[in-house]
C-alpha cells in the first residue's frame, strides 16, 4: 500500500476516534457528582423512621432521594445548598441532583459511625492542643454533657501530647 492510500484510509478513522473520545468525555463529566455535596441519615422515632439531610448541592434546585426500599422522594434545595427530608422508612439512601451523579448518604448506622469518628477526631485535636501548650489539662466549665467519643479522643490526644512534649 502506498503512502497516499494509507493516509486516505487512516485519516477518517483517526478523526472519528478523536471525535468520539471527546463526546464520551463530555457525557461522563456531565454525570459527575457535585464535589462538595454530602448527605447523612439520622434515626428518629426509635429507629422506625429516618431523616436525610444534605449540604453542598446546587442551590434552589431539586434533589431526588432514593431509598433501599425502592421508594423515591423529591426535596427542594435551599439557597444555601442544603435539603432535608423527614419521616422516611429506615434504610440506606442516595441523593441525586439533575445533571450530576448520585451522592451516597448511607444508613443511620453508617452516619452514626461517621459522627462518632468525627467526635473522636475533634476530641483528639482539642486534647492534644490543650496539653501541648503548657502540659496542664484545661477544665471545661461551660460543658454540661460531653459526647463519649469526644471524651475518648480528648484523652487519647492529651496522652499523645504528654508523651511528646511533657
Amino acid at each position: 500500500m502506498n503512502t497516499r492510500t494509507r493516509l486516505a484510509v487512516l485519516t477518517p478513522l483517526l478523526v472519528s476516534s478523536l471525535g468520539l473520545g471527546a463526546v464520551g468525555l463530555a457525557v461522563s463529566s456531565a454525570h459527575a457528582a457535585v464535589p462538595d455535596a454530602s448527605c447523612l441519615v439520622k434515626t428518629q422515632h426509635n429507629g422506625a423512621k429516618v431523616t436525610v439531610n444534605g449540604s453542598g448541592f446546587k442551590p434552589k434546585t431539586k434533589v431526588l432521594v432514593e431509598g433501599s426500599t425502592g421508594k423515591t422522594f423529591t426535596a427542594n434545595v435551599t439557597g444555601s445548598g442544603s435539603f432535608g427530608v423527614a419521616n422516611l422508612p429506615a434504610g440506606s439512601y442516595t441523593a441525586t441532583q439533575s445533571g450530576t451523579g448520585e451522592v451516597s448518604c448511607g444508613s443511620a448506622k453508617e452516619s452514626g459511625q461517621k459522627d462518632a469518628q468525627g467526635q473522636f477526631r475533634k476530641g483528639f485535636k482539642d486534647g492534644f492542643a490543650d496539653l501541648r501548650q503548657d502540659c496542664k489539662q484545661k477544665a471545661n466549665p461551660g460543658l454540661t454533657a460531653v459526647d463519649p467519643n469526644y471524651e475518648k479522643g480528648y484523652t487519647a490526644g492529651a496522652a499523645q501530647a504528654v508523651k511528646q512534649f511533657c
